[in-house]
């Protein structure tokens, strides 16, 4: 019997491709570049853990690429705007919120661009309860933030659906017992959630 359903955001509730932005804007080179030492970066990491600023991360690119300045600069000014729904899996909240599951949200994001998303869009409130890595400064797949969501919320993972893209974030959610969904595409949302749950959504 599945009472709650804990949704990682991006990718998930949220869209995050900022590779699908920079093919629009920039060359091979310069793609690579910013994938490889500004987004898949342990300062990236740190500051979705919270560790460091989103200031600071910036700031420190800046400094250690000036041959990169301009395109690190556009990235830095366009990453909050590329933080939009995906509309039709946020639709589905209110459907799984009406059916009387408990909500919750497992993410790993920094804290000014999830206090801007937060406040932006309405689906947060339905949820029963939120875990931000930078706010408790722990990061998925860390152990430690799958005990806060459980310890905070007096979760049973038994009773618990966890939906995250990543599969270490997932099989670090089976340790604990949660039945899971890795959402490869968000697209395939409804669909897993139907047989899971084996309700028309």
């Amino acid at each position: 019997m599945i009472n709650n359903i804990i949704f990682d955001l991006g990718r998930v509730l949220i869209n995050w491709e900022p590779e699908k932005y920079m093919k629009k804007v920039f060359d091979e080179k310069t793609i690579s570049f910013l994938l490889e030492k500004t987004f898949n970066t342990n300062d990236w990491n740190l500051m979705d853990k919270g560790v460091i600023d989103e200031q600071t991360l910036w700031e420190n690119k800046l400094n250690q690429y000036p041959e990169y300045k301009k395109e690190i600069e556009h990235m830095k000014n366009k990453v909050l705007d590329l933080l939009t729904p995906i509309e039709e899996n946020a639709k589905l909240l209110y459907i799984l919120k009406e059916k009387g599951y408990n909500l919750y949200i497992l993410s790993n994001f920094s804290k000014i661009a999830f206090q801007k998303v937060y406040e932006k869009y309405d689906f947060f409130k339905l949820f029963d309860g939120m875990i931000i890595s930078s706010h408790v400064k722990s990061i998925k797949p860390e152990d430690e933030i799958y005990k806060i969501l459980i310890e905070k919320y007096k979760i049973n993972p038994a009773e618990s659906l966890y939906i995250d893209d990543k599969i270490e974030n997932i099989k670090a959610g089976e340790k604990f017992g949660f039945k899971t969904i890795h959402l490869e595409k968000p697209e395939d949302l409804k669909d897993k959630l139907s047989k899971i749950l084996k309700i028309d959504i």
